[in-house]
Protein backbone atom coordinates (compact mmCIF):
# COMPACT_ATOMS: atom_id res chain seq x y z
CA UNK A 1 0.00 0.00 0.00
CA UNK A 2 0.97 3.76 -0.14
CA UNK A 3 2.71 5.25 2.56
CA UNK A 4 -0.40 7.30 3.87
CA UNK A 5 -2.13 3.76 4.24
CA UNK A 6 1.18 2.74 6.47
CA UNK A 7 0.96 5.68 8.26
CA UNK A 8 -2.29 5.75 9.21
CA UNK A 9 -2.32 1.87 10.35
CA UNK A 10 0.65 2.99 12.61
CA UNK A 11 -1.24 6.19 14.16
CA UNK A 12 -3.83 4.48 14.77
CA UNK A 13 -2.53 1.12 16.34
CA UNK A 14 -0.85 3.55 19.01
CA UNK A 15 -3.89 5.54 19.88
CA UNK A 16 -6.32 2.65 20.37
CA UNK A 17 -3.73 1.04 23.10
CA UNK A 18 -0.21 1.42 22.07
CA UNK A 19 0.22 4.91 23.66
CA UNK A 20 -0.73 3.77 26.74
CA UNK A 21 2.05 1.24 26.93
CA UNK A 22 5.12 3.51 26.48
CA UNK A 23 5.98 7.16 25.37
CA UNK A 24 6.69 7.50 22.01
CA UNK A 25 4.22 4.59 21.12
CA UNK A 26 3.10 6.93 18.14
CA UNK A 27 6.29 8.01 17.07
CA UNK A 28 7.94 3.86 17.15
CA UNK A 29 4.63 2.97 15.53
CA UNK A 30 4.44 4.91 12.18
CA UNK A 31 8.45 4.60 12.16
CA UNK A 32 8.03 0.66 12.40
CA UNK A 33 4.83 0.67 10.09
CA UNK A 34 7.18 2.87 7.19
CA UNK A 35 10.33 0.97 7.84
CA UNK A 36 10.54 -1.90 5.03
CA UNK A 37 10.10 1.39 2.58
CA UNK A 38 13.82 1.71 3.31
CA UNK A 39 14.26 -0.03 -0.07
CA UNK A 40 13.50 3.34 -1.84
CA UNK A 41 16.83 3.57 -1.75
CA UNK A 42 17.30 1.89 -5.11
CA UNK A 43 15.57 4.27 -6.78
CA UNK A 44 19.98 5.42 -7.05
CA UNK A 45 20.47 1.86 -8.63
CA UNK A 46 22.60 1.49 -12.05
CA UNK A 47 20.21 0.48 -14.36
CA UNK A 48 16.81 1.59 -15.59
CA UNK A 49 14.61 -1.25 -14.14
CA UNK A 50 16.68 -1.67 -10.70
CA UNK A 51 14.30 -0.13 -8.32
CA UNK A 52 11.58 -2.68 -9.28
CA UNK A 53 13.66 -5.58 -9.00
CA UNK A 54 14.48 -4.39 -5.49
CA UNK A 55 11.78 -3.10 -4.16
CA UNK A 56 9.17 -5.54 -2.25
CA UNK A 57 11.85 -7.75 -1.86
CA UNK A 58 14.51 -8.19 0.94
CA UNK A 59 13.76 -5.26 3.17
CA UNK A 60 10.48 -6.64 3.29
CA UNK A 61 11.47 -10.63 4.03
CA UNK A 62 11.74 -12.75 6.79
CA UNK A 63 15.18 -11.13 7.83
CA UNK A 64 14.08 -7.72 7.47
CA UNK A 65 10.84 -8.59 10.32
CA UNK A 66 13.46 -9.62 12.33
CA UNK A 67 16.67 -7.01 11.89
CA UNK A 68 14.10 -3.71 11.33
CA UNK A 69 12.75 -3.88 14.73
CA UNK A 70 15.97 -3.95 16.24
CA UNK A 71 16.67 -0.86 14.23
CA UNK A 72 13.52 0.88 14.90
CA UNK A 73 13.74 0.40 18.62
CA UNK A 74 17.00 1.50 18.93
CA UNK A 75 16.42 4.89 17.18
CA UNK A 76 13.83 5.35 19.88
CA UNK A 77 15.71 4.95 22.42
CA UNK A 78 18.59 6.80 21.27
CA UNK A 79 15.73 10.28 20.48
CA UNK A 80 14.47 9.29 23.93
CA UNK A 81 17.97 9.95 25.80
CA UNK A 82 19.87 12.30 23.28
CA UNK A 83 17.13 14.42 22.37
CA UNK A 84 13.69 14.37 24.03
CA UNK A 85 14.97 13.42 27.88
CA UNK A 86 17.21 16.30 27.24
CA UNK A 87 14.96 18.61 26.28
CA UNK A 88 13.04 18.44 29.62
CA UNK A 89 14.68 15.53 32.49
CA UNK A 90 11.15 15.47 33.82
CA UNK A 91 9.97 13.32 30.97
CA UNK A 92 9.12 9.70 31.58
CA UNK A 93 11.72 7.36 29.85
CA UNK A 94 10.54 5.30 27.14
CA UNK A 95 10.04 1.63 28.42
CA UNK A 96 12.36 -0.66 25.84
CA UNK A 97 10.33 -3.61 26.11
CA UNK A 98 6.92 -2.28 25.13
CA UNK A 99 8.59 0.05 22.45
CA UNK A 100 10.26 -3.36 20.46
CA UNK A 101 6.85 -4.86 20.78
CA UNK A 102 5.36 -2.07 19.02
CA UNK A 103 8.53 -1.68 16.69
CA UNK A 104 7.50 -5.48 15.64
CA UNK A 105 3.85 -5.00 15.24
CA UNK A 106 4.41 -1.62 12.92
CA UNK A 107 7.38 -3.59 10.75
CA UNK A 108 4.98 -6.69 10.65
CA UNK A 109 2.18 -4.37 9.24
CA UNK A 110 3.52 -3.54 6.15
CA UNK A 111 4.45 -6.04 4.48
CA UNK A 112 0.45 -7.49 5.63
CA UNK A 113 -0.71 -4.21 4.03
CA UNK A 114 1.64 -4.52 0.65
CA UNK A 115 -0.41 -8.05 0.39
CA UNK A 116 -3.49 -6.76 -0.34
CA UNK A 117 -2.85 -5.53 -4.14
CA UNK A 118 -1.89 -6.81 -7.09
CA UNK A 119 1.92 -5.57 -6.88
CA UNK A 120 2.54 -8.00 -4.13
CA UNK A 121 5.24 -9.07 -2.42
CA UNK A 122 8.46 -11.40 -1.50
CA UNK A 123 7.55 -12.64 2.30
CA UNK A 124 10.38 -15.26 1.53
CA UNK A 125 13.53 -13.50 0.25
CA UNK A 126 15.97 -13.99 0.27
CA UNK A 127 15.58 -17.05 0.62
CA UNK A 128 13.05 -17.95 -2.43
CA UNK A 129 11.94 -14.97 -4.80
CA UNK A 130 8.18 -16.17 -4.68
CA UNK A 131 5.75 -13.51 -4.99
CA UNK A 132 2.42 -13.22 -2.82
CA UNK A 133 -0.41 -11.00 -3.62
CA UNK A 134 -4.05 -10.81 -1.91
CA UNK A 135 -5.67 -9.00 -4.80
CA UNK A 136 -7.59 -7.35 -2.69
CA UNK A 137 -7.36 -3.44 -2.52
CA UNK A 138 -6.00 -1.10 -5.23
CA UNK A 139 -2.40 0.17 -4.07
CA UNK A 140 -3.92 3.75 -2.92
CA UNK A 141 -7.57 3.31 -1.46
CA UNK A 142 -8.99 6.39 -0.22
CA UNK A 143 -12.26 4.50 1.81
CA UNK A 144 -9.47 3.08 3.69
CA UNK A 145 -8.01 6.17 4.66
CA UNK A 146 -10.99 7.52 5.44
CA UNK A 147 -12.03 4.68 8.14
CA UNK A 148 -8.47 5.02 9.59
CA UNK A 149 -8.83 8.88 9.63
CA UNK A 150 -11.84 8.23 11.39
CA UNK A 151 -10.36 6.41 13.88
CA UNK A 152 -7.96 8.40 14.73
CA UNK A 153 -9.55 11.55 14.65
CA UNK A 154 -12.14 9.91 17.39
CA UNK A 155 -9.24 8.67 19.39
CA UNK A 156 -7.48 12.22 19.45
CA UNK A 157 -10.41 13.92 20.61
CA UNK A 158 -11.03 11.27 23.20
CA UNK A 159 -14.69 10.14 21.88
CA UNK A 160 -16.16 7.25 24.22
CA UNK A 161 -14.34 3.83 23.75
CA UNK A 162 -17.49 2.27 21.97
CA UNK A 163 -17.44 4.32 19.74
CA UNK A 164 -13.66 4.22 18.62
CA UNK A 165 -14.11 0.45 18.54
CA UNK A 166 -16.74 0.73 16.48
CA UNK A 167 -14.48 3.02 14.27
CA UNK A 168 -11.57 0.80 14.54
CA UNK A 169 -13.71 -2.46 13.77
CA UNK A 170 -14.97 -1.25 10.62
CA UNK A 171 -11.62 0.20 9.62
CA UNK A 172 -10.29 -3.25 10.04
CA UNK A 173 -13.66 -4.78 8.76
CA UNK A 174 -13.33 -3.17 5.21
CA UNK A 175 -10.03 -4.97 4.02
CA UNK A 176 -11.32 -8.09 4.70
CA UNK A 177 -14.53 -7.75 3.25
CA UNK A 178 -12.50 -6.69 -0.07
CA UNK A 179 -10.12 -9.74 0.77
CA UNK A 180 -13.52 -11.69 0.39
CA UNK A 181 -15.04 -10.16 -2.80
CA UNK A 182 -11.59 -10.84 -4.22
CA UNK A 183 -11.70 -14.76 -3.38
CA UNK A 184 -15.34 -14.99 -4.77
CA UNK A 185 -14.94 -12.88 -7.65
CA UNK A 186 -11.60 -15.25 -8.94
CA UNK A 187 -13.82 -17.94 -8.63
CA UNK A 188 -17.10 -16.44 -10.46
CA UNK A 189 -14.49 -15.26 -13.33
CA UNK A 190 -12.96 -18.93 -13.31
CA UNK A 191 -16.18 -20.06 -13.64
CA UNK A 192 -17.13 -17.87 -16.71
CA UNK A 193 -13.69 -18.83 -18.22
CA UNK A 194 -14.36 -22.13 -18.63
CA UNK A 195 -18.25 -21.88 -19.98
CA UNK A 196 -16.46 -19.54 -22.61
CA UNK A 197 -13.75 -22.24 -23.65
CA UNK A 198 -10.88 -20.56 -22.21
CA UNK A 199 -8.60 -22.65 -20.23
CA UNK A 200 -7.74 -20.80 -16.96
CA UNK A 201 -4.53 -21.38 -15.46
CA UNK A 202 -4.31 -18.49 -13.77
CA UNK A 203 -7.05 -15.82 -12.82
CA UNK A 204 -5.80 -11.83 -11.45
CA UNK A 205 -8.90 -9.91 -9.96
CA UNK A 206 -7.52 -6.27 -10.11
CA UNK A 207 -9.43 -3.96 -7.98
CA UNK A 208 -10.16 -0.80 -9.91
CA UNK A 209 -9.28 2.71 -8.48
CA UNK A 210 -11.71 4.39 -6.01
CA UNK A 211 -14.23 1.64 -6.92
CA UNK A 212 -13.96 -1.15 -4.55
CA UNK A 213 -16.99 -2.91 -6.55
CA UNK A 214 -15.67 -3.60 -10.05
CA UNK A 215 -12.41 -5.27 -10.76
CA UNK A 216 -10.39 -5.76 -14.20
CA UNK A 217 -9.89 -9.05 -14.97
CA UNK A 218 -6.88 -11.16 -16.26
CA UNK A 219 -7.79 -14.91 -17.44
CA UNK A 220 -3.96 -16.79 -18.06
CA UNK A 221 -3.96 -19.59 -20.19
CA UNK A 222 -1.51 -21.77 -21.49
CA UNK A 223 -0.85 -19.07 -24.48
CA UNK A 224 -2.34 -15.51 -24.15
CA UNK A 225 -3.52 -13.88 -21.30
CA UNK A 226 -7.60 -12.48 -21.49
CA UNK A 227 -8.61 -9.41 -20.62
CA UNK A 228 -12.40 -8.93 -18.82
CA UNK A 229 -13.86 -7.04 -16.20
CA UNK A 230 -16.13 -7.90 -13.13
CA UNK A 231 -18.54 -5.63 -11.73
CA UNK A 232 -20.86 -6.30 -8.19
CA UNK A 233 -23.54 -4.27 -8.94
CA UNK A 234 -25.07 -4.55 -12.39
CA UNK A 235 -25.17 -6.80 -15.43
CA UNK A 236 -23.51 -8.95 -16.91
CA UNK A 237 -21.35 -9.39 -13.45
CA UNK A 238 -18.19 -11.16 -15.46
CA UNK A 239 -17.28 -9.76 -18.79
CA UNK A 240 -14.53 -11.52 -20.98
CA UNK A 241 -15.01 -9.67 -24.12
CA UNK A 242 -11.69 -7.37 -24.12
CA UNK A 243 -8.21 -8.32 -26.30
CA UNK A 244 -5.87 -11.07 -25.67
CA UNK A 245 -2.21 -10.96 -25.32
CA UNK A 246 -0.26 -14.13 -26.81
CA UNK A 247 2.68 -14.78 -24.04
CA UNK A 248 5.23 -15.12 -26.59
CA UNK A 249 7.61 -18.34 -27.35
CA UNK A 250 10.18 -17.87 -24.52
CA UNK A 251 12.22 -20.35 -26.10
CA UNK A 252 13.21 -18.52 -29.05
CA UNK A 253 17.21 -17.83 -29.13
CA UNK A 254 16.30 -14.38 -29.66
CA UNK A 255 14.57 -13.92 -26.83
CA UNK A 256 17.27 -15.64 -24.84
CA UNK A 257 19.68 -13.49 -26.06
CA UNK A 258 17.46 -10.17 -25.41
CA UNK A 259 17.12 -11.58 -21.68
CA UNK A 260 20.52 -10.91 -20.80
CA UNK A 261 20.19 -7.26 -21.15
CA UNK A 262 20.28 -5.99 -17.32
CA UNK A 263 17.68 -4.28 -17.76
CA UNK A 264 15.06 -6.79 -19.27
CA UNK A 265 16.77 -9.38 -16.32
CA UNK A 266 15.53 -6.54 -13.65
CA UNK A 267 12.12 -6.11 -15.76
CA UNK A 268 11.04 -9.69 -15.54
CA UNK A 269 12.15 -10.10 -11.75
CA UNK A 270 8.90 -7.55 -10.63
CA UNK A 271 6.89 -9.26 -13.67
CA UNK A 272 4.49 -11.91 -13.15
CA UNK A 273 2.21 -11.52 -15.74
CA UNK A 274 5.17 -11.72 -18.60
CA UNK A 275 4.35 -11.57 -22.38
CA UNK A 276 7.16 -11.18 -25.29
CA UNK A 277 7.04 -10.17 -29.04
CA UNK A 278 9.42 -10.47 -31.45
CA UNK A 279 9.33 -7.17 -34.22
CA UNK A 280 11.44 -7.83 -37.01
CA UNK A 281 10.49 -5.10 -39.26
CA UNK A 282 13.38 -3.39 -39.13
CA UNK A 283 15.14 -2.21 -42.52
CA UNK A 284 19.09 -2.75 -40.61
CA UNK A 285 19.42 -6.40 -39.84
CA UNK A 286 18.08 -6.02 -36.59
CA UNK A 287 15.45 -7.91 -34.20
CA UNK A 288 13.62 -5.40 -31.80
CA UNK A 289 12.12 -7.73 -28.86
CA UNK A 290 9.55 -6.12 -26.66
CA UNK A 291 8.73 -7.61 -23.38
CA UNK A 292 6.01 -6.54 -21.11
CA UNK A 293 3.68 -7.19 -18.55
CA UNK A 294 -0.18 -7.83 -18.93
CA UNK A 295 -0.76 -5.98 -15.77
CA UNK A 296 0.40 -2.92 -16.46
CA UNK A 297 -1.22 -1.20 -19.87
CA UNK A 298 1.18 -1.72 -23.03
CA UNK A 299 3.56 1.37 -23.75
CA UNK A 300 6.15 3.66 -22.25
CA UNK A 301 8.76 0.92 -23.90
CA UNK A 302 11.11 3.68 -22.91
CA UNK A 303 10.71 3.27 -19.31
CA UNK A 304 7.71 2.23 -16.55
CA UNK A 305 6.11 -1.06 -16.29
CA UNK A 306 4.40 -0.83 -19.25
CA UNK A 307 7.27 -2.52 -20.62
CA UNK A 308 10.62 -2.18 -22.48
CA UNK A 309 12.15 -3.37 -25.69
CA UNK A 310 15.67 -4.67 -26.53
CA UNK A 311 16.99 -4.72 -30.43
CA UNK A 312 19.57 -7.83 -31.09
CA UNK A 313 21.45 -9.33 -33.90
Amino acid sequence: MDPITHTLAGAVIARVGGDRRTPLAAATLILAANAPDIDIISLWTATSFGSIAFRRGITHGVYALLILPVVVTMLIILWDGLVRRRRDASLAPVHAYWVFALAVIGVVSHPMLDWLNTYGVRFLMPMRPTWFRGNALFIIDPYWWMLLALTLGLAKRQAAQRTIRIAAALALAYPLVLIALSRAGTRLAERVAEEQGIPSGDVLYQPIAANPLRAQLIIRSDSAYHFGALRWIGHPRVSIDGPHILRGDWSDTRVILARRDPDVRDYLVWSQYPWVEIDTTATDGSVTVVFGDARFPRGGIAGGLGGLSVSVR
